[in-house]
């Protein structure tokens, strides 16, 4: 099953959060808004929320990407 343009948009973003990448304001506030990710020190954090969708769009996209402590 593909995703549709929201969920690519949305794992992208997360993605890119989880990994510190500079991620397009545009794409950070809709995230932040949907409560998928937060600011903590100015630095955007991915929140339990996003890391179960984060989970959810993995296993539909057929990928397997985890923090290292999301590993037990």
């Amino acid at each position: 099953m593909s995703l549709s343009k929201t969920q690519t948009r949305r794992l992208g973003t997360l993605l890119s959060v989880m990994f510190r990448e500079d991620t397009p304001a545009n794409l950070l506030n809709d995230v932040v808004a949907g409560g998928f990710v937060e600011h903590n020190d100015d630095e955007p954090v991915v929140t339990e929320k996003g890391l179960d969708e984060k989970n959810r769009l993995c296993t539909l996209a057929g990928l397997n990407i985890r923090y290292k402590s999301e590993t037990a």
